[in-house]
């Protein structure tokens, strides 16, 4: 019998304290050089096995033997995400037929309907770029962000942040990551002190309905015009079948997966272990 090791723990908080919550994981990384490419963590609530040699990953990643598994902070995530693609467990319906009526629309075919949409966001911060003094420096990392923003919601769904044009984020973007950074803190809360959490579940709630509130608007505008009305990602969301079953997603679902891409283009901060584990999750093509 394998023993599998597992790093000194602290009472309840097990080996939470062991993680750098500004870099969780180089935290893992160093945890891994010392207990080897397996090992165990007790975290608030659950106990997680970590891996990290090729050979371990490989056969974790044999999808004929393992599932796609919506681990812990998936399932905080999916409070304003739902069943979307990477929240979504394998033998929820949606899951399959999300995954073949979107499947197109990666196709080289459809990136080249996109092209002239992605110009237009590129033109934007080029002429940001062009527009500054030759002392000012250029924050890098967050025009990248910015660009993938704006590029995921004319893309997908035809609606424009014009996050280059503000000084502070779009409003729906403010609620995003306020509600990504409180799901990542509730994993690292006791169960009585996340209770008492009263004005941040408040706060969580209202960031949640903002979300559904955009994006529901979003889609009941593009019905209106008829689902035809353009060649994105939402009108293939509205108007596509799945192939095996002949059903189409629902507007629910729709909210669900526009949250989840513009989750995934979005990259700070306090929503990138969020954005890891979702470009992860979805193993299976």
């Amino acid at each position: 019998m394998t023993t599998i090791p597992q790093p000194k723990t602290f009472g309840p908080l097990g080996n939470l304290p062991l993680i750098d919550l500004d870099s969780p994981v180089q935290s893992l990384v160093k945890l891994s050089y010392e207990f080897g490419p397996i090992f165990r963590m007790d975290l608030p609530g659950r106990t997680e096995l970590f891996i990290s040699s090729y050979d371990l990953v490989e056969d974790a990643c044999d999808e004929s033997r393992f599932d796609k598994r919506v681990w812990a902070p998936l399932q905080k995530v999916r409070a304003f995400t739902g069943d979307g693609l990477f929240t979504s467990e394998t033998e929820e319906p949606n899951w399959r037929k999300a995954h073949h009526i979107l499947l197109p629309s990666f196709s080289q075919t459809a990136m080249r309907g996109y092209h002239d949409m992605m110009v237009d966001i590129a033109v934007q911060l080029i002429q940001k770029w062009a527009r500054l003094n030759p002392d000012e420096s250029v924050d890098v990392p967050d025009d990248m962000t910015r660009l993938t923003l704006d590029t995921i919601g004319l893309c997908g769904f035809n609606y424009r942040f014009n996050s280059f044009y503000r000084e502070r984020p779009h409003p729906f973007i403010a609620s995003m990551v306020r509600a990504l950074s409180e799901a990542m803190s509730q994993l690292q809360r006791l169960g009585l002190q996340d209770k008492l959490m009263f004005i941040t579940k408040r706060q969580y709630k209202h960031d949640i309905q903002s979300m559904f509130t955009l994006v529901d608007k979003i889609i009941a505008e593009r019905k209106a015009h008829g689902a035809e009305g353009g060649d994105d990602l939402l009108a293939h969301m509205l108007s596509g079948k799945d192939p095996e079953t002949g059903e189409a997603l629902d507007d629910e679902n729709i909210r669900y997966q526009i949250i989840t891409f513009l989750i995934a283009g979005h990259e700070t901060t306090s929503g990138s272990a969020v954005l890891r584990d979702l470009l992860f999750a979805e193993k299976s093509g």
